[in-house]
């Protein structure tokens, strides 16, 4: 059987160094940064070199950290400690690192992520969508760990909505415990999409409507049927509205939406393009998803039953038996 291995750490970095050398867009608007996939896929010497790269040119490093059980267990064996541990001892974990999903952290973990100034980007509609359990989000941020709020792609998450993304983020806070100081309050995820988020990407003047920050406003409908009536602003951004109530948005002080018009976005041809561009992706791989529709047993019996084994914290709402 042909063996399937990875490319060299210097052979997959190298086109990388031009491009951050060169990058020619405002750093302000958008930033590049390293992201070597999950931990477990890669090598140490991978890793090492992305963090070497993100030093020397001042960009990010992001990576799944821990976003599932089977990531869990698989590092516990390979690494004889938690991947949030392993990292840190390659000196990976600082104020550039960014983890998506730490869903399975445990309370060192958090402590490392905090001590070295680390963020976490909580993900909950991907995290349940996938299966992968509840971020401890509640007790991140008591210790000290700065948690923004994503959705992550549109292959888990399908909408992208970060009203969804902050409602679910306050509600699954609730499926942990009874223990109402444990759970997310509508300002806590609101911080967690605006200023944490911000702080994540390692951009300082974004996240708030203040004087010397940039003009990135959302502008809300109050006609609308989620403001009516008016009574806890931050309580209906968080827990009632779903996007829909969204007239115009700002960016830098420049309209991206108009009274729900895309400004710079031709709609039309943009489905025009999305439609055939699915079409030729549809042909192209018709023959793998034939192998994948094979293999999906294999990886339903596979995965669950890694997610099966011990790990010394849970994060299901409901723990699982075998």
């Amino acid at each position: 059987m042909e063996t399937i291995r990875g490319a060299p750490a210097a052979e997959s970095l190298a086109p990388l160094r031009p491009l951050l050398h060169g990058w020619n867009f405002d750093r302000e608007r958008v930033r590049p940064a390293l992201a070597p996939s999950i931990p477990i896929l890669c090598s140490d010497e991978f890793v090492i070199a992305c963090r070497d790269m993100a030093r020397e040119f001042g960009v990010g490093i992001h990576t799944h950290l821990l976003e599932s059980k089977v990531q869990a267990v698989v590092g516990k064996k390979r690494y004889g400690a938690t991947v949030t541990a392993h990292l840190d001892k390659l000196g990976v974990l600082g104020p550039n690192f960014t983890g998506a999903h730490g869903v399975w952290v445990d309370t060192d973990d958090m402590r490392r992520l905090a001590d070295n100034g680390a963020h976490i980007a909580h993900n909950p509609s991907s995290n349940m969508r996938l299966g992968n359990g509840i971020a401890r989000v509640k007790e991140m941020r008591d210790l000290g760990v700065n948690v923004g709020i994503g959705t992550d792609s549109v292959t888990c998450s399908d909408n992208l909505n970060m009203y969804e993304a902050m409602r679910l983020a306050a509600l699954s806070s609730r499926a942990q415990s009874p223990d109402t100081s444990r759970w997310l309050s509508a300002i806590d995820c609101f911080e967690g999409a605006t200023v944490a988020s911000a702080k994540a990407l390692g951009f300082e003047k974004i996240g708030r409507i203040a004087p010397g920050f940039k003009a990135d406003i959302v502008f809300l409908d109050l006609g609308a049927i989620n403001w009516i009536p008016l009574v806890n602003p931050i309580n209906q951004i968080v827990l009632t509205e779903d996007a829909t109530s969204v007239d115009s948005v700002m960016v830098g002080g420049r309209f991206a939406v108009r009274h729900r018009k895309l400004v710079h976005v031709d709609i039309a041809d943009l489905k025009r393009k999305a439609e055939a561009a699915k079409d030729n992706l549809m042909a192209h791989t018709e023959d793998r998803r034939d192998l994948f529709d094979k293999a999906l047993p294999i990886v339903n019996s596979f995965c669950p039953a890694i997610a099966h084994q011990h790990y010394h914290v849970e994060r299901y709402a409901q723990p699982s038996s075998p």
